[in-house]
């Protein structure tokens, strides 16, 4: 039987109408766009521009020069302010030793553990382990475990440099404040997901409900509890387990006050991202380990974390963004031991300093580490890299 030739398929040509189309939704697509590119340009980017001229001293708060050099400004540009902020050492405490290392090596090393983090599971065969051990060495240095008056930890990082030791404080409250409040959001979500019926939306919302009202009054709250005289002090006094003239002051103005309200006011919040990722497991997978003999922990650490890891990772990440850079729960409850960056960095423009171009250049380098965390997460959570845990 003689081969049948087959002739080359030739694709179809476009006709006007189709092209015309094509060019039609393009143009509709940007004309869309286009009102918001103007706002995110007037609203962000022109005021992100005059913060950064600020920031090279090519703008000054003093409207004359001679004001401005009676004030300390500097008149031309400059990375003076930018080398004041970040060319300090970095001291490193470990138990039983301390050393210095330039804030730039500390920089780099911070940012090859995060790019491990992120794409450490291409590795074939060793994927979760080099995840996993970034992301240890990434919250070591700044995970602390409250007790009393003290914040035990493994390693620290402090700074000779005033404003880059005040950085690291505040990173440390804030990765503690958001790693407490995910591990406590976790079983809450898992219980609303898995534990209970039809209403699990209605106790999903009593949850949430917290986080609904004035943020300051949950803030004052907290200080009527943890206060001298507050409920706390008040209850251990009655029984006597402690003195009525000796109250227990690390409970308020302190950085244990800052950790527990920050972790308090976003538990609520968080509980719904880690809820949602525990809506999209297939239940069936559950059943089937479970009859495979797997243990509930087991099936857990096996099925359900790695599809629930995006999740967690964009809670924590909802706690320590706005952490970082608190400014209202250290005002109130923090004192003069739990000052954060925020604070610092708020003072340079309306505290009494009026240092804007410093005050610039501290928002700047904060906006950069948030830029880096984000383009971090969004890119764990565009490659799934939940399963390599």
């Amino acid at each position: 039987m003689a081969a049948v030739s087959q002739e080359p398929k030739v694709p179809l040509k476009r006709t006007r109408r189709e092209t015309r189309n094509d060019g039609g939704s393009a143009l509709s697509t940007y004309g869309l766009l286009a009102p918001m590119l103007i706002v995110l340009g007037l609203f962000f980017l022109a005021p992100l521009y005059y913060i950064f001229l600020f920031s090279i001293a090519l703008r000054r708060f003093s409207p004359t020069e001679a004001l401005a050099a009676l004030n300390g400004e500097l008149n031309g540009f400059t990375t003076e302010l930018w080398s004041k902020l970040v060319n300090v050492g970095v001291i490193v405490k470990v138990p039983g030793t301390e050393f210095t290392v330039p804030t730039m090596l500390v920089a780099l090393v911070f940012i090859v553990l995060l790019v491990l983090a992120v794409s450490g599971g291409r590795f074939k065969d060793r994927g979760s382990w080099v995840v996993g051990i970034a992301f240890i060495l990434l919250l070591l240095p700044f995970m602390t475990i409250p007790a009393g008056d003290r914040l035990l930890r493994v390693v620290e990082l402090s700074s000779d440099g005033q404003y880059m030791r005040l950085f690291f404080k505040s990173v440390t409250m804030a990765m503690t404040s958001s790693i407490t409040a995910v591990i406590i959001a976790i079983p809450v979500a898992y219980f609303l997901a898995f534990c209970i019926g039809k209403s699990k939306y209605t106790w999903l919302l009593i949850v949430i409900a917290p986080f609904l009202t004035s943020y300051l009054l949950r803030v004052f709250a907290w200080k009527v509890i943890l206060g001298d005289q507050g409920l706390i002090n008040s209850g251990l006094m009655a029984i006597g387990l402690v003195d009525e003239t000796a109250p227990l002051s690390f409970l308020i103005y302190s950085q244990f006050t800052v950790i527990v309200v920050l972790t308090y006011a976003w538990v609520p919040f968080i509980c719904l991202p880690i809820f949602l990722s525990f809506e999209t497991i297939d239940r069936r997978l559950l059943e089937a380990a479970m009859d495979l003999g797997a243990t509930r922990w087991q099936a857990f650490r096996k099925i359900s974390l790695p599809i629930i890891a995006p999740g967690i990772v964009a809670a924590f990440l909802f706690v320590f963004i706005p952490s970082i850079g608190e400014y209202i729960t250290p005002t109130l409850v923090g004192g003069t031991q739990g000052t954060m960056y925020g604070q610092s960095l708020a003072s340079q423009f309306v505290g009494g300093a009026f240092n804007w171009q410093f005050g610039s250049v501290m928002a700047l380098f904060l906006l950069g580490v948030v830029l880096l965390l984000t383009f971090a997460t969004a890119r764990f959570l565009r490659s799934g890299a939940g399963g390599n845990l």
